[in-house]
């Protein structure tokens, strides 16, 4: 967890002072600590993470297509191809977990 730990630590330290404010969630990774709390409740190990990213989901449809429609943390591993994708809302509530192609984490569904 150390590692997780330090590349979100990381992620919330990048100097944001520069960019316009639009992009001030992208960079301190809005809702990241329920992120993170969702990933070290998996039980994953560290040796298996290999990078997280936080990113902000827009809604492109209809008259709302430039807000924010729900945020996304996605954990790259080093032991398989693809993803641990974990969904949270704009009040940074959980609402789903999943991986993608060979990767598996117990417990969560694979797409």
């Amino acid at each position: 967890m150390k590692r997780l730990l330090l590349i979100l630590t990381f992620l919330s330290f990048t100097n944001s002072a520069a960019m316009p404010s639009a992009f001030a969630d992208l960079v301190s990774g809005r809702c990241q600590q329920e992120i993170e709390n969702e990933i070290i409740s998996l039980d994953i190990s560290n040796d298996r993470i290999k990078d997280v990213s936080v990113m902000n989901i827009y809604n492109g449809s209809g008259e709302g297509g430039g807000r924010i429609d729900h945020i996304e943390g996605w954990v790259s591993f080093n032991d398989c191809k693809g993803n641990l994708v974990i969904s949270v809302n704009n009040a940074c509530i959980f609402e789903q977990a999943y991986t993608t192609y060979e990767c598996r984490v117990p417990g969560v569904k694979n797409y």
